[in-house]
């Protein structure tokens, strides 16, 4: 995620070679919108004694040909079924209903099992409520500020072994952004839900991850899982989301669409009714933007933008693991902020033909949007606790960020110099790049995650060379597709690669 929009300050030198060739604008096609999927025999079940876990057929469409292995090698992902209801008004309350088989993947029994409600601490109202167990009767807790209910198993969970946890909830949408910079809501005409469901949150060797959010840090720290999703909305309700619209009907005005997404770290939907789409094609993958009509050029801007960050990244690092990459414009306090498959970039970038922060709306769109893009590599296919090792993630993204300009302009200096300007904050202070996100002041966690943690990879970059870094960067990945990485894991594969010793550089930058 790009931080607050409120303290950036970039660099104006960010985009060195910038003007390097000529910009291609694309228009919306012409003729009659596309007719929404169907498919027969997709159908949401009415129970979980109607769900048959094994079947991951309805995932099929919405990986490239380089993913689908994925759907025969995690039998042990947790799989969530969840209806939503939207109402007309978007505002008020939305109804959930949300199945969900769980799997302990740990070497232990597990006596508990929480579930994350975070839109408890982004102004809004989650409450659960019918919440039942199979196999048995269970009682359940808020705590975390209630941003956590923990539910007490009434028979330990045994290492690989499973069970079904199934509940109503209801959500409280609100209309001035909250937490989290505000990414929860309902603003300006459009409505935003992340992390709307109940999240079964990741499980590591300090336990469950159940603390109440840092003021710095994205929220979510979970294993990568399936999920199929109703949507039951306005027939008018633009709707953009992680995975891929497998069925949709539309009757008496209202849609019913299911999606299904996964493997992913989370799930992400948003809609407005002011949305129009532009698209393109790039390898497997559909890049698709949406924005409202009066953005078309920075639209156009963004779909050139979200090519070739998917093409240079995918080379790079590896395959882009999802048949659609969708890009919208939001309202928020960020830059943007990455979801699987899906990005939401500050609507302020979109605005044509004026400054943010000294330099062009286009020029700031290609700086977030290339970053929010890498997370879909780091953060969605290799997870990570972004709360407790957030520059695992975000300084590993700067750096790919780098990449991509130097791919694509042969020049990355002037992205390095927005890393300087930012870690300048803090008087280039050696404040090591590897706390967790609750144990930076002020605007040190802008300036040493985004700042001083690329500084990190370049620095390595200088001293043994592109190759030996991204090699690693490669290796780790690979290692951990679909998993969690670690620090000392990147460590390791910086290691491997450059066959030395890093406790130094390590000392001197991380720890």
């Amino acid at each position: 995620m790009h931080k607050r929009v409120l303290i950036i300050l970039v660099s104006a030198t960010i985009l060195i070679g910038l003007a390097v060739g000529a910009w291609i604008l694309f228009t919306p096609a012409d003729g009659p919108a596309p007719a929404p999927p169907t498919s027969e025999g997709l159908e949401f079940p009415t129970s979980a004694e109607d769900i048959n876990w094994e079947n991951r057929e309805i995932f099929k469409s919405g990986l490239a040909e380089s993913a689908v292995w994925a759907l025969d090698e995690l039998p042990r992902a947790n799989t969530y079924y969840i209806s939503l209801e939207i109402p007309q008004d978007l505002g008020s309350n939305l109804k959930g209903h949300q199945i969900v088989r769980y799997f302990n993947a740990e070497n232990e029994d597990l006596t508990e099992i929480y579930f994350r409600l975070f839109p408890n601490f982004q102004g809004g109202q989650m409450t659960v409520s019918d919440l039942a167990v199979e196999g048995g009767a269970t009682t359940t807790s808020y705590e975390s500020n209630d941003t956590a209910l923990r539910v007490d198993l009434e028979n330990p969970l045994e290492p690989g072994e499973s069970l079904v946890v199934e509940m109503d909830f209801t959500l409280g949408i609100p209309t001035n952004m909250g937490g989290n910079y505000g990414l929860f809501g309902y603003f300006e005409d459009v409505l935003v839900l992340d992390s709307f469901y109940p999240i079964i949150p990741a499980y590591d060797e300090t336990g469950w991850y159940k603390q109440f959010p840092r003021q710095n840090g994205d929220l979510t720290y979970n294993d990568a899982s399936f999920y199929i999703i109703q949507v039951e909305a306005p027939a008018d309700l633009v709707l953009a989301s992680s995975g891929v619209i497998v069925n949709q009907e539309i009757k008496a005005g209202i849609q019913t669409s299911l999606i299904a997404s996964g493997p992913s770290r989370d799930f992400y939907l948003a809609g407005s009714r002011e949305f129009v789409e532009i698209s393109e094609q790039v390898g497997d993958t559909l890049v698709r933007v949406h924005t409202r009509p009066e953005y078309s050029v920075n639209q156009a801007y963004a779909l050139d933008f979200g090519v070739n960050a998917i093409q240079i990244l995918s080379e790079q690092v590896g395959p882009y693991p999802y048949t659609e990459f969708e890009i919208i414009s939001s309202p928020m306090l960020a830059l943007g902020m990455e979801y699987p498959g899906i990005t939401s970039i500050v609507v302020d970038e979109f605005v044509e033909g004026v400054s943010l922060y000294g330099l062009p709306t286009e020029q700031m769109l290609e700086s977030t949007l290339a970053h929010e893009t890498g997370h879909m590599w780091f953060y969605n296919v290799v997870g990570n606790d972004q709360q407790n090792d957030p520059w695992v993630d975000e300084a590993l993204v700067q750096y790919l960020t780098y990449i991509y300009y130097l791919e694509r302009y042969g020049d990355g200096s002037g992205y390095v110099d927005s890393w300087n300007s930012r870690w300048s904050r803090v008087d280039f202070a050696d404040i090591a790049i590897g706390m967790n996100a609750g144990n930076y002041q002020g605007q040190e966690y802008g300036a040493i995650v985004y700042g001083r943690g690329p500084l990190f990879f370049l620095e390595l970059e200088k001293q043994y060379g592109l190759n030996m870094v991204m090699d690693a960067v490669r290796s780790y990945y690979q290692d951990n597709i679909w998993g969690i990485g670690y620090c000392e894991e990147i460590r390791a594969a910086l290691e491997e690669s450059c066959g030395c010793d890093l406790s130094a550089v390590f000392e001197e930058w991380v720890y």
